[in-house]
């Protein structure tokens, strides 16, 4: 009965994992960098609890989903669109907020550890990369 029990953990463990590294949030996850002289120089964007989290210099906030490549920034009622090139990757982000529109440039991650950090857990990639 323990060996069953054991054994049911670890699928569970297995299971719960794979999941994690299929969510389709994951694309968007890394730094993006913004022109000289906008608001903000650089924003992060993690996952936390299943939701895709924006954190720069201005603060953390979630983004929530509206569509394919659309989300919403309700701190700051900004429609945030995210670029792909022709390989349907991720590339950039525009940010549409109080009638301008932020456009940043997704950083290159170094390997796809660091994309797993970024993930996983905000605070061991902010410890590793920053």
């Amino acid at each position: 009965m323990k060996k069953m029990l054991l054994m049911g953990i670890v699928f569970l463990g297995i299971f719960v994992s794979v999941q994690a590294q299929d969510s389709p949030l994951k694309e968007y996850l890394g730094k993006y960098t913004f022109a000289e002289g906008s608001p903000v120089t650089e924003v992060v964007l993690t996952v936390q609890d299943s939701v895709l989290v924006s954190t720069s210099s201005v603060g953390a906030f979630p983004l929530e989903k509206k569509g394919v490549d659309t989300f919403y920034l309700a701190a700051y009622d900004a429609l945030v669109i995210f670029k792909r090139d022709g390989n349907n990757v991720v590339t950039g982000v525009g940010i549409n907020v109080q009638g301008m529109e932020l456009i940043g440039t997704k950083a290159a991650a170094s390997s796809a550890l660091k994309q797993d950090f970024y993930f996983e857990d905000q605070i061991w990639a902010d410890k590793l990369y920053n």
